[in-house]
């Protein structure tokens, strides 16, 4: 059951969505004027950093059948992206 869910091709269809969600957020954030707008292009970048942490965070900490390093070096990377980025970083600054 739990490769069913957590299979490379799931996990992959997660940070797929989830980069396409930052960089659609980015975009509106980046080219909108109209401060609404902005705070819901820093809203979807969130949720796209969430779906790329969450998926990069199962992929280290489920997956056991992946490599001892590659496990780390997600679990490190997930942790430094939800660190640098933030998850609700923009709006402090918007």
């Amino acid at each position: 059951m739990k490769s069913m869910f957590l299979s490379n091709m799931m996990l992959g269809l997660a940070v797929g969505i989830g980069l396409l969600l930052m960089w659609i957020g980015a975009l509106i954030w980046g080219f909108s004027t109209d401060h609404d707008v902005q705070n819901m292009g820093i809203a979807l970048r969130s949720f796209g950093v969430l779906a790329l942490v969450g998926a990069m965070m199962l992929g280290g900490l489920v997956r056991d059948d992946i490599e001892k390093w590659v496990r780390v070096v997600l679990i490190f990377s997930a942790s430094v992206l939800l660190i640098a980025i933030g998850f609700w970083n923009g709006f402090w600054w918007a």
